[in-house]
This record gives structure tokens, sequence and C-alpha cells, in this order.
């Protein structure tokens, strides 16, 4: 008679979060690759270690800005601007639980549409300048350190009042201690664990 070992499950904390943080990363990619581009459609990853709260943003530049392209006028250009600006202030778009005393501690926004200069980011040598893309997104990554991380219990994306073409998010969130997946819309845009 064969034996086999006997399979334990993943004890340790630590452990068992970093699984469950990559097998929710990988079924993100494999979701959003399967969806592709869609316009009025964006994609958030949010995630707690210790204390910090990390939200991964990626929406269609059509549904920030009109178009999806290289800015080509001054025109577009004060809108890119404007943007930057606005993502930049990001604890205005996107509220932790006030108990958690979250404050916004660093903010990154890329695009293959949009230089890094014009999002507020600097030149990389990598950065070659925006590519002509038929459809495009931007990605903006939001940091807060949280006082009290234990108190932090929802997150309310206030995204859709000033992105009128942003229809829907979808959400996926990862702690120590729970892991959600949500789809947030104007009328129903917190994310509550």
């Amino acid at each position: 008679m064969l034996k086999f070992p006997a399979i334990h499950p993943v004890e340790n904390s630590a452990m068992r979060k970093l699984v469950a943080l990559i097998l929710l990363l990988l079924s993100s990619a494999a979701a959003q690759a399967a969806e592709g581009h869609s316009h009025g459609v964006g994609h958030l990853n949010a995630s707690l270690e210790g204390d910090v709260f990390s939200v991964e943003l990626e929406l269609p530049l059509e549904s920030l800005l009109g178009f999806e392209r290289a800015p080509k006028s001054a025109q577009d250009l004060a809108r890119v601007r404007e943007l930057a600006t606005l993502l930049r202030s990001g604890d205005s778009l996107l509220l932790p639980s006030p108990a958690a005393g979250c404050a916004l501690s660093g903010v990154s926004l890329a695009s293959a549409a949009i230089s890094p200069e014009l999002l507020g980011e600097k030149a990389t040598s990598a950065a070659a300048g925006a590519s002509e893309q038929e459809h495009a997104d931007l990605d903006a990554h939001y940091r807060f350190k949280c006082a009290r991380p234990a108190e932090l219990k929802r997150l309310e994306v206030a995204f859709f009042d000033t992105f009128k073409r942003l229809r829907v998010i979808e959400a996926r969130l990862v702690t120590s201690k729970v892991q959600r997946a949500a789809r947030l819309t104007g009328p129903s845009r917190g994310l509550v664990w």
C-alpha cells in the first residue's frame, strides 16, 4: 500500500497572506487580460500591509479625459495637467475609514499615452515618451499611512462624481484577515470589509 505525506494547510499568517495576495493578483491579471480595455470600466486593487494601505487603479483615459491618446492641443495639455493635479490629491477621491486615521503618503501616475512629466512624474531613461495607442489607460498608485489600521473597514471611491464617463470600478481587496471583490458604481461606491 502506498503512503502519501499529509497535506497541511498553510498555518503561518504571513505565508497565508502572501499566497492569497499572489492568487488575487494572478486572477486579477488574468481577468483583466481576458476582459481587455473597456471604456467606462476601471479596476482597483487594494491591500493592507501593516499600517500601509495601498490602492492601485487602472482607469481608461477616455473615461478621465474624453480622449485616450497623447495630448495634441493646448486645451488637451491643460486637461491633462488638471487631471494630474486632481489625481495627486487622491485623499479627496479615495476616502478610507476616518476612524483608521489614514493619511496619503504617496502617489504615482503613469500612462503609455502621456509623458511622465505631464503627469507630474520624473522622467526616466526608460520613459522614451508617449506612444500612440488606440486604447490607453492611466495607472495610479496611492499609499496611505494609517494610525489605526485595525479600524480600516471601508474605502469610499469618489471618482464617479468627478469622472462622469466612469461607470464601473471592479475592486479587489486583500488584508491579513479578509479578501473581497466588489463592483463599484456611482450609487454603490464603497468597498466594505
